[in-house]
């Protein structure tokens, strides 16, 4: 709780030291946004059990339907093309669930793969609606007098974004929706006999990963003031797979230190221009080689280890007379003493 306290609390004063840097303040904002594309993602995978390996496919539905919306109906208050981001997105999560209710492991991951593929050429041949190869501009974004394309207050909207989204992630996890996705995730094999539809909740699974990737898409296209299909090549899908692994299956806070970590490694190594690819698989496979289990691993091995030490001060200082050694209880001298040990 406190740790979570201290980083809320130094994400909420970043600005106050870099909100001049407009550099620093988009690559913040990314990260922001990559964090909860990882995030629901991770939803998909780590407590769902659902390989997929075309989030990117449903980031670039969230970006172009907030581009098309805000420059078609640029009245509209930012919220609702926001919540219209996230709601067609699900929209194409729950069309997309319901052949991959069918379908696990490599076939699932083909389904998904052949997703992220598809939406980018689409887009593409889109015409006038997408903007073909020149994409759409994303015209600017407000909340009265404040405009939302500036890179401090979206950074600020990216992160109530995310806080808001990580917050209803972990209720739907606490529900009795969340206890079926882990159910699934599993065993499909006996979910059935404990009376859940694995069908249906695998599509529920994909609609609800969806609708927080749509919100993120949404966040994409203010941060880029720009949605074009070259933005959403399959690479982009392999950096949020790379991002949970890395950040670790089943965690929150691991989905945003992975992407943070990797926006930050990509940031670093596009000066090194067709070597940047190759420098990001390096880095995933070094992390992965030194910390199994991802980084998640790496807080919850110190957390055990904190606690067993606590653990085991404990019976030196309960000890008779305070005197015994750590693990090694003085001997009783008389009967009395046996009695009081016993």
């Amino acid at each position: 709780m406190l740790a979570t306290l201290v980083v809320l609390v130094a994400a909420l004063v970043f600005p106050r030291f870099e909100g001049a840097n407009t550099t620093v303040m988009g690559l913040a904002s990314e990260a922001l946004t990559y964090g909860l594309v990882t995030m629901s993602l991770n939803l998909l995978m780590g407590y769902g059990g659902q390989v997929s390996v075309g989030q990117g496919g449903f980031l670039a539905v969230g970006a172009y339907t907030t581009a098309i919306v805000a420059t078609h109906f640029g009245g509209l208050p930012f919220i609702v093309v926001l919540a219209l981001a996230g709601l067609v997105t699900a929209g194409v999560g729950l069309v997309l669930g319901l052949p991959a209710r069918r379908l696990r492991g490599h076939y699932l991951a083909v389904a998904t793969l052949g997703f992220g593929l598809a939406v980018p050429e689409i887009a593409l041949n889109g015409g006038s609606l997408t903007g073909g190869y020149t994409g759409l501009i994303v015209p600017p974004q407000s909340l009265g007098p404040v405009m939302l394309n500036n890179p401090v207050p979206l950074y600020y909207l990216a992160l109530a974004v995310l806080l808001v989204s990580a917050v209803a992630i972990r209720s739907v996890l606490a529900s009795p929706t969340g206890r079926r996705f882990m159910a699934v995730r599993d065993s499909q094999d006996t979910a059935p006999a404990m009376g859940i539809n694995t069908g249906r909740t695998k599509v529920v699974l994909f609609t609800l990963s969806a609708f927080f990737c749509g919100l993120a898409g949404y966040l994409f296209a203010l941060n880029n003031s720009i949605v074009e299909y070259s933005s959403f090549d399959f690479s982009l899908s392999l950096f949020f797979f790379a991002a949970v692994i890395v950040g670790g299956l089943g965690s929150m806070w691991g989905s945003l230190i992975g992407a943070a970590l990797l926006v930050v490694i990509q940031q670093e190594a596009v000066s090194l221009g067709g070597f940047s690819e190759a420098i990001l698989g390096v880095a995933v496979v070094i992390v992965l080689l030194l910390v199994p289990g991802g980084l998640a691993a790496v807080a919850r091995r110190t957390r055990d280890a904190i606690a067993g030490l606590r653990v085991a001060r404990r019976p030196a200082a309960a000890g008779p007379g305070g005197g015994g050694l750590p693990g090694k209880p003085s001997a009783p001298s008389s009967p009395a003493g046996a009695s009081r040990e016993g």
